[in-house]
């Protein structure tokens, strides 16, 4: 037999978690000194281990002491019903890791926290994303389809979408500038050929995604640049254009409309 201390020493615990325990009736002691004290059989201790291990597994106290009292009849329901909880929380969890990870890029692209963006992003994380797949089935061929899906994804730390939080950082902080000038127009060749990189070098694909940014309607869920930035990374790219035709190089995304503008 197992006094309390000897028992909470032996599987590092403290005695008020014994105690506690015994108070729930959890873990009661098989017997007792002439004066009281709580002793502990060798069947506890197996108890006691059986306890730590399912709560290692998630269980509560009240859920293990509900699985060891229906010992040999419902364990197997027990332990499936838990694994569905787990499952669900992992959901969740997976779920709130892919909003801190936008949220974190969209501060890194914007220098602050914009919480009219989030307010965006939000409302669009809401919408039917079987949507935005018939929007995509509809408006893009099979080929366009593979390589949409190596789009930057702010809710991955994968090095495209990192350097494009990087480029789109750096756009918005020369976006006061002339469009023509020499810091827009880097911003406009490193967008060019990180846009091409992402596209397979498929310049129609480019175009055609370029487009939406601005939509009203967003049927891709793009990020939700403002309009002044997609103004001036327009006119960048426009003059970026001129130039690059000139010297024969590829040019710069273009817009077909006056979506993009916010208009």
């Amino acid at each position: 037999m197992y006094s309390v201390g000897e028992l909470a020493r032996k599987a590092n615990i403290t005695v008020r978690t014994l105690h506690h325990y015994d108070q729930i009736g959890l873990l009661k002691p098989s017997g007792s000194t002439e004066g009281g004290h709580r002793l502990y059989s060798d069947e506890d201790v197996m108890r006691l281990e059986q306890i730590a291990i399912l709560k290692k597994m998630g269980l509560g106290l009240k859920a293990v002491q509900e699985m060891l009292d229906s010992y040999g009849t419902d364990w197997l329901s027990c332990l499936e019903d838990q694994l569905q909880m787990v499952r669900r929380e992992k959901e969740k969890l997976e779920e709130l890791e892919s909003m801190l990870r936008v949220t974190i890029h969209s501060v890194q692209m914007e220098g602050t926290l914009n919480w009219n963006t989030m307010f965006q992003m939000i409302r669009l994380s809401q919408k039917d994303p079987a949507a935005k797949q018939r929007f995509i089935r509809e408006h893009f061929t099979a080929e366009e389809r593979k390589r949409l899906s190596k789009l930057p994804n702010l809710s991955k730390d994968d090095p495209l979408t990192l350097r494009w939080t990087e480029e789109v950082a750096r756009a918005r902080s020369v976006m006061h500038e002339d469009p023509a000038s020499p810091a827009a127009q880097d911003v406009a060749a490193r967008i060019t050929g990180l846009a091409l990189e992402a596209f397979d070098g498929d310049q129609t694909l480019m175009n055609k995604l370029w487009d939406l940014h601005g939509a009203e309607d967003n049927p891709m869920l793009l990020y939700p640049f403002e309009p002044e930035l997609l103004e001036f990374l327009t006119r960048a790219f426009e003059y970026y254009d001129r130039n690059q035709t000139v010297h024969g190089a590829v040019p710069a995304p273009q817009p077909s409309g006056d979506r993009i503008r916010g208009k």
